[in-house]
């Protein structure tokens, strides 16, 4: 296995765009896939893989217009 392509937490928090302590507090909570090498936390390219899969969500599409927000209270007030 390709040590080289492991990432430190540093590494893993730039390339997620998320907080140091993010990543730290996950890691304590054993919550994401990781490696320990003596006392360091490396992230193998499959670690971050799943890791990105655990926290994907998908991107909404549609977002409703005012006009519907408003025609659905109108309904709310109406039926109560």
């Amino acid at each position: 296995m390709d040590t080289k392509q492991w990432l430190d937490q540093k590494q893993l928090t730039e390339l997620l765009n998320v907080p140091a302590t993010w990543v730290r507090d996950k890691v304590t909570a054993r919550a994401i896939p990781h490696r320990r090498v003596g006392r360091h936390v490396r992230f193998t390219p499959a670690d971050v893989a799943e890791i990105e899969q655990m926290f994907f969500e998908p991107a909404i599409t549609e977002t409703p217009s005012r006009t519907v927000t408003r025609v659905r209270r109108a309904a709310r007030r109406a039926a109560a």
